[in-house]
C-alpha cells in the first residue's frame, strides 16, 4: 500500500474508515440488541465505504503501472537518458517515470518526460508547474497531430531575462494503453472537480493506465515564430505517440 515512500489520500481515507468500521462493529457485539441494530446500520455503509475505497486504491495503483518505452532514436536525433530529480518525484507522488534529451547533429536539444499516472497528485499541469519557476504562459493551442484521433495542447511560455526573453514551446498530452488520448488540465486539486472526475472515471471505473508526456524546446533567438522548434517536437512527439501505441498492444 506505500508507493516509494509515498502514502496516497486514497489509501488513508481507505484505512481510516475501513478502521472506525471495524471497532463499530466489535462495539456492536457487547451493546443490547437494539444498540447493536443501529450500530449495524452505521457500520455496514462504513465497511462498504472502505470496500469502495480500497478497490479505487487498487484501480489507481494499476492505473500508474504501466512504464513504456521511449524511442532511443528519431530521425536524426540520439537519444540521452536524463531521470527526473528527486525532488520532482516527490512533488509528483514518487511515480515511476522517464526523462529523455533529444539531440540533433545541429545542436538543437528536445526534452521529453514520461510519467506513470495514477492518484490524482500524478496530474501536475504545466501552466501551474512551469509558472511557479518564474515562467509566463504566452500562448495555447490545441493541435490536431494527423493521427488517428491524437491532440496534443501546444503552449509557450516566457521568462524575462537581461540578454533576452527565454522562450520554451511544450506540447502536452496524457495516453492510456489502449491509445486513447487527453489534452485536459488533470491537477490535483478539489477546484479541477471536472478533471478529477474524468480521471477518477478513467482510471477506477474503466481501469485505463495512464501515461503523461511533457516535450518541450527552447525557442531559438532567430526562431521568431517558433517554426523550428514546432518542426522538432512535432518529430519527437510522433515517434514518442507512435512507440507508446505499439507498446499498449502488448499484453
Amino acid at each position: 500500500m506505500i508507493e516509494n515512500g509515498a502514502i496516497t489520500p486514497v489509501i488513508i481515507i481507505s484505512f481510516v474508515v475501513s478502521a472506525v468500521a471495524l471497532m463499530m462493529a466489535i462495539a456492536g457485539l457487547f451493546v443490547p440488541k437494539k444498540r447493536f441494530s443501529l450500530a449495524a446500520q452505521v457500520a455496514l455503509p462504513l465497511a462498504l465505504i472502505a470496500l469502495v475505497g480500497t478497490f479505487a486504491t487498487y484501480r489507481f495503483r494499476n492505473a500508474g503501472q504501466w512504464l513504456p518505452p521511449l524511442p532511443n532514436e528519431v530521425g536524426n536525433w540520439k537519444a540521452t537518458d536524463t531521470p527526473m530529480s528527486k525532488e520532482t518525484l516527490s512533488i509528483l507522488g514518487y511515480p515511476m517515470a522517464r526523462g529523455y534529451e533529444y539531440t540533433n547533429k545541429f545542436g538543437e536539444v528536445v526534452y521529453s518526460t514520461l510519467v506513470c499516472a495514477g492518484p490524482f497528485e500524478n496530474y501536475h499541469d504545466p501552466t501551474v508547474c512551469v509558472a511557479s519557476n518564474g515562467f509566463a504562459l504566452t500562448a495555447k493551442q490545441t493541435l490536431p497531430m494527423d493521427l488517428q484521433n491524437w491532440k496534443v495542447r501546444a503552449m509557450i511560455f516566457k521568462q524575462p531575462r537581461p540578454e533576452g526573453d527565454l522562450r520554451i514551446m511544450m506540447y502536452y498530452w496524457t495516453q492510456t494503453r489502449k491509445g486513447e488520448t487527453a489534452t485536459a488540465a488533470r491537477m490535483g486539486n478539489f477546484r479541477d472537480m471536472g478533471a478529477r472526475l474524468q480521471t477518477g472515471y478513467s482510471s477506477v471505473v474503466k481501469g485505463d493506465q495512464n501515461v503523461i508526456l511533457r516535450i518541450y524546446t527552447i525557442v531559438m533567438p532567430d526562431d521568431q515564430n517558433g517554426v523550428q522548434a514546432q518542426r522538432n517536437l512535432n518529430e519527437v512527439c510522433r515517434a514518442t505517440y507512435t512507440t507508446l501505441l505499439n507498446d499498449g498492444t502488448k499484453r
